[in-house]
């Protein structure tokens, strides 16, 4: 009986210290592999995979909107040969949302986190019955705005308000006003949709795109870091243009540099039907019959004034392309504003217009209808 004790005994601490051997071994392979960087090479091909399929789906992507150019029930087609009309009104319908969508919920849960108020809220951010009209074709889609800017607004204050403004304020327009039977992209007006509208002879500010370094006060939002051509402590940003923010920013505190060198990328100009080089975008982007626009637009500015950095938003204001009150200053004294905004829809290629069931598109009630796989949009109000 001893003896077999003995024997099982063995051959349990025989079996831990193969079961430990093969641990080892298995280390060893292991560390092998990855010091041969083969999960490095595999994590490598399947990103150059992912990339290539994205790669291909854009190339598929411009050849549908190639081929939707030529087909004579597209919007798109319509437009590029003049039956559509650049401010014509187009009966484009969102998805109606609730206040229990998951979007909607997010939406309101980054505008408390990340615009530095706490002025946004359900109550004051809602979807509105805005009417649609066309501005323009960029990149094979056609491009509507709204008919004017919305009536509900967001708060936006101090460095972080400067920090997520673009992306809050584009992701409202996106959750807001998108369609995902109609639309590829809904987001919020930039300052470039404007200027590219504009004649090249338009003179903006002197200033313009100049550097001036910050003597005293050097406090700046975390965004400047990666904002092109501004500069901290000798290292310059090169990762994002004036209105472009892909991430959220949530700074916890003052940032202060020793060196500050600022780009000024701030002007403030009234506007003129003439100074686009087709007038009836001063109708869309300033000025409706006798009432002037006022919204913010998903761009950032920085300026100078009285040897401080000053850090915008951008707007349209009382007949002028100009910012809103400073967000934040380099001597670390932060600003509150709100305003309207104002989204711009781009559909896809495919969507047609419903000939049988359509205005001429000269006013709100006549408004092109939209086709779309045999189902037709109606205007309907909803609140």
């Amino acid at each position: 009986m001893k003896k077999l004790e003995k024997k099982n005994g063995i051959t349990l601490i025989s079996l831990v210290i193969t079961i430990v051997i093969l641990l080892i071994l298995a280390g060893i392979s292991i560390s092998a592999l990855t010091n041969t960087g083969i999960f490095a090479k595999v994590k490598e091909a399947k990103e150059k995979s992912n990339n290539f399929e994205k790669e291909q789906s854009k190339i598929l992507d411009a050849y549908e909107n190639e081929m939707n150019q030529y087909d004579q029930n597209t919007i798109l087609y319509k437009v590029k040969n003049g039956e559509i009309k650049i401010g014509d009104y187009i009966a484009y319908i969102p998805n109606i949302i609730s206040n229990t969508d998951t979007g909607y919920t997010t939406l309101i849960s980054n505008l408390e986190t990340y615009s530095g108020s706490d002025e946004n809220n359900t109550s004051t951010l809602k979807q509105e019955n805005l009417n649609w009209r066309v501005l323009d074709v960029k990149d094979g889609q056609v491009r509507l705005i709204s008919g004017k800017p919305t009536e509900v607004t967001i708060t936006l204050k101090g460095y972080n308000g400067y920090n997520n403004s673009v992306k809050l304020l584009d992701d409202s327009c996106s959750v807001l006003y998108g369609n995902s039977e109609f639309a590829s992209k809904v987001q919020n007006l930039k300052i470039e949709d404007i200027q590219e509208k504009m004649k090249k002879t338009v003179n903006i500010d002197d200033n313009y795109n100049e550097k001036f370094d910050i003597d005293t006060d050097k406090f700046y939002p975390e965004i400047l870091k990666k904002e092109k051509g501004q500069k901290i402590d000798e290292i310059e940003g090169n990762e994002l243009e004036i209105s472009e923010q892909n991430f959220f920013i949530a700074q916890e505190g003052n940032m202060e540099a020793n060196k500050l060198s600022l780009k000024y990328t701030y002007y403030s100009k009234e506007i003129k039907n003439t100074d686009f080089y087709n007038n009836k975008y001063y109708e869309l982007f300033i000025k409706m019959q006798d009432k002037y626009f006022s919204y913010f637009m998903s761009s950032r500015c920085v300026g100078v004034s009285s040897g401080r950095g000053c850090f915008f938003i951008r707007n349209i204001n009382s007949g002028k392309i100009d910012a809103a009150n400073c967000s934040y200053f380099s001597n670390n004294y932060q600003n509150i504003d709100k305003d309207s905004f104002r989204p711009i829809v781009t559909l896809n290629s495919n969507v047609q217009i419903d000939l049988n069931n359509s205005g001429d598109g000269s006013t709100e009630e006549n408004a092109y209808a939209i086709k779309w796989k045999m189902c037709i949009l109606y205007i309907i109000n909803y609140k």
